[in-house]
């Protein structure tokens, strides 16, 4: 099979990166074109997702949601501390507004490429699996369906978001010490590790402009753990590495041999702009178009998460839905909670995703930024 060059039209109208060529998850080819035709096409396609999940979730229900994929968005510690979630383990009372951030060093961009959407990226290395979720069960040690853990290393059911900042992490970057979970897949009864996450930071298409800093303290749920069909790409999709010509899926697919499944998942990116407690709330809904709506009137970033999965094969594939249990790839999501140096995250966030500059991957305590593609 040959390649399709990078300047050929999206594979599909609105899904999220799928012709990123980092082979393995080592980075060492990502083309940043593919960014582009994406969002180009995007504007006023994906479709607006959004569910309402508790703390006191069962663990491994599967609930029909109004038959619709959802996104919610939930920060511990945030809110008042009323409710239920107030008195949940784990919980510490945090405003609900999220305080501006400290001026943070200069990024400087010359001779980045421009004119194409604004986007930088970083890479964190899988840190452990446990069946643990510090945002829909919080402080409910081993009770949560499994996850695999990327990011902050210290992460556990106890964890607040408060807590992340400054951390040990296996990001490329010191500066973020977010925690990021997937449950864990299987193939055939058997757990596939993934060895790393590239993760994507950007802007819709014609939204940079609008784009402000994530919030601190800010956790997102991207999918819906309790959907029965697929939730569709703009949500959750599935590739290949190293196979630019291979459309992204609603289902697992198979790969070419020596290359990987990958999974790609969109995070939401229109904020309601103050509520930071949001596991009972849709405080973040997925963005449709290039405006986000009136009830949530705040582009943050938007996350496009990928993982590698180390199997070419789309057979015999479940995923965790509960401590002991296995159910269907439909229940795809993933979890994001903010430990990102704030400073810091908004100086790349202004001088890349707000200037469409396509700074590519950052790294060392500030962040920064290479140009183009890493090689």
């Amino acid at each position: 099979m040959t390649k399709k060059k990078m300047d050929e039209p999206a594979d599909l109208p609105g899904e999220p990166v799928s012709a990123l060529d980092h082979r393995a998850l080592d980075h060492d080819a990502v083309d940043h074109s593919a960014v582009a035709e994406e969002q180009q096409a995007s504007a006023g396609d994906a479709r607006g997702r959004r569910i309402r999940l508790t703390a006191a979730v069962i663990v491994g229900a599967l609930v029909i949601a109004g038959g619709s994929a959802a996104i919610t968005a939930s920060a511990l510690g945030g809110g008042s501390g009323s409710g239920p979630m107030g008195s949940m383990p784990g919980m510490a009372g945090a405003p609900t507004t999220s305080p501006p951030a400290e001026p943070g060093p200069t990024v400087n961009t010359a001779g980045f490429p421009t004119g194409g959407p604004g986007i930088f990226t970083d890479t964190c290395a899988h840190t452990t699996t446990a069946a643990n979720d510090p945002i829909l069960m919080p402080g409910m040690t081993g009770m949560a369906m499994q996850h695999d853990f990327f990011g902050n290393t210290t992460t556990t059911a106890q964890t607040v978001a408060s807590q992340l900042v400054g951390g040990s992490t296996s990001c490329s970057t010191t500066a973020d010490a977010s925690a990021y979970w997937t449950p864990v897949l299987f193939q055939n009864g058997t757990p596939l590790t993934p060895r790393s996450a590239l993760i994507y930071w950007r802007a819709p298409a014609g939204a940079q402009h609008e784009v402000q800093t994530v919030p601190a303290g800010l956790t997102m749920i991207a999918g819906d753990e309790s959907a029965l069909e697929p939730q569709g790409r703009q949500t959750i999709g599935w590739t290949c590495s190293g196979m630019a010509q291979v459309r992204l899926a609603d289902t697992p697919q198979d790969c070419a041999a020596g290359t990987f499944l990958r999974l790609v998942i969109t995070f939401p990116n229109c904020w309601d702009g103050h509520t930071l407690d949001g596991a009972k709330q849709a405080n973040v809904v997925m963005m449709s178009g290039s405006s986000c709506p009136s009830s949530h009137p705040v582009q943050i970033p938007q996350i496009v998460f990928h993982v590698n999965y180390p199997t070419s094969s789309a057979a015999g594939l479940t995923l965790s839905i509960s401590p002991d249990a296995q159910g269907p790839i439909t229940t795809e999501h993933a979890d994001f909670m903010n430990g990102w140096n704030e400073p810091v995250l908004t100086s790349d966030v202004k001088a890349c995703v707000v200037t469409g500059t396509r700074c590519g991957p950052v790294s060392g305590p500030d962040a920064v930024p290479k140009g183009g593609k890493q090689r």
